[in-house]
């Protein structure tokens, strides 16, 4: 799967990881009680512990399910859709919506069973979908500056 002399599947990986570091750093971010608003007597998490804690299983399901299913999303985007200006963008956008859906339903079944349909999968996919998107924004990144240095 060579894209312009680039091997695809190694940026994907590399999409991965960046994007890995960087929801989980959201993750981490959002979790974290400041020092300031912390209560006595209660066990609060460093930031650091939160991003540790974190980082594993989302390293996970971005290499897992963010670089085969971004690999089958682009293929059938690609061959099946003209991309030219917005409505490509749009279409782009909308089928990582998609893929953020069905990682986030495959992640919710998988760990958290079928007993999990309810408020919180709506919740919960509303992150799958945020971390799908910051996957599309890092891939096209990482794709457009690998395109432009190989000029």
């Amino acid at each position: 799967m060579l894209h312009k002399g680039y091997n695809l599947i190694l940026i994907k990986i590399m999409v991965a990881i960046v994007s890995a570091v960087a929801f989980t750093f959201y993750l981490a971010w959002a979790a974290y009680t400041p020092v300031a608003d912390r209560v006595s007597d209660v066990g609060y998490y460093s930031f650091s512990g939160l991003f540790a804690f974190n980082f594993v299983p989302v390293f996970f399901i971005f290499i897992i399910l963010g670089v085969s299913l971004s690999l089958v999303i682009d293929r059938l985007v690609l061959h099946n859709f003209n991309l030219k200006g917005m409505r490509g963008i749009l279409i782009m956008v909308t089928a990582y919506v998609v893929l953020g859906v069905i990682s986030g339903v495959i992640v919710a079944v998988v760990f958290f069973g079928v007993n999990f349909i309810n408020v919180s999968l709506i919740k919960f996919l509303f992150l799958t979908i945020f971390g799908a998107l910051i996957f599309l924004v890092v891939q096209t990144v990482f794709l457009f500056s690998f395109y432009k240095f190989a000029k």
